[in-house]
């Protein structure tokens, strides 16, 4: 509809549905109405979410995140898609706003957000193509307001607690899915979220139930999952992929977080998935 943005309304009923998306817009997820019975939503960097009730939550996937979700709705479902272009945010709306990369986040509120994201519905419902220059001007509101709010969440939450910031473990927690295949030294996601490695550790803890180790050993369980749906895909060059060195290895730390072997979870999937 614009440089700016593109935007993408859908409308679903109770029947299962499914989405994904990696590429080079930002991608802002509006869920007017969704109650799902079950459902997924992830996104590269984050912990996966099965909430139910989505209603007037917002998701944002940065450019280059694998994002994928699928739901069982209970009822009929509206999803606004929008599309922008990362071009819009290079610059913020007030000089005193450093721009950091944009983090991906998951079923949020912002009513301000919220607001902008129905005027450009209300545009593409009522206006149409003859708004282009109403569209591009919305396109790049809604890009300064992920940067500010961006900014907002990184210096307004504070610790959970005891536990991270919410900034650090939207942080710690993508540099762990982008890292998956390596050794992670606690110092060094200790040194991404600017604590010392006893406080980091500490809180860590608090913030994801787990320690650094447990956590990043049990992101690449999740990750092997999802390699196992293909069957075109040895075994052995799964765990190659995920940095294990050897299928004997992988297949143990599998078992133990899982509760079976690579070989036998792939077996029990359904006929469908597998």
């Amino acid at each position: 509809m614009s440089e700016a943005l593109s935007l993408h309304i859908m409308i679903a009923g109770r029947e299962r549905f499914a989405s994904a998306y990696c590429g080079p817009l930002h991608l802002l997820i509006a869920h007017e109405h969704l109650s799902r019975r079950r459902g997924l939503t992830s996104i590269e960097g984050l912990p996966d979410s099965t909430r139910e009730n989505l209603a007037q939550t917002l998701t944002f996937v940065p450019p280059g995140h694998e994002f994928r979700e699928w739901h069982d709705p209970d009822n009929t479902a509206h999803i606004t898609y929008i599309y922008i272009d990362p071009s819009a945010t290079a610059q913020p709306a007030r000089r005193d706003i450093v721009v950091h990369p944009l983090l991906p986040r998951l079923h949020f509120h912002s009513s301000v957000l919220w607001q902008t994201v129905l005027k450009v519905k209300t545009l593409v419902d009522g206006e149409g193509a003859r708004s282009a220059h109403f569209g591009n001007a919305l396109g790049i509101v809604l890009a300064h307001e992920l940067v500010h709010n961006e900014h907002g969440v990184r210096h307004r939450e504070g610790s959970d607690r005891g536990g991270l910031a919410a900034w650090q473990r939207r942080l710690v927690a993508q540099h762990v899915e982008e890292h998956l295949a390596e050794r992670l030294p606690v110092s060094r996601l200790a040194k991404l979220a600017r604590l010392s490695r006893y406080h980091f550790s500490r809180s860590f803890r608090r913030s994801f139930g787990l320690s650094p180790h447990r956590y990043h050993l049990h992101r690449r369980a999740e990750r092997a999952k999802t390699l196992l749906v293909n069957q075109a895909l040895l075994v052995t060059d799964i765990a190659l992929d995920l940095g294990f060195l050897d299928t004997s290895s992988f297949s143990t730390t599998f078992r133990k977080l899982v509760g079976r072997t690579p070989t036998d979870y792939r077996r029990s999937l359904p006929p469908g998935k597998a």
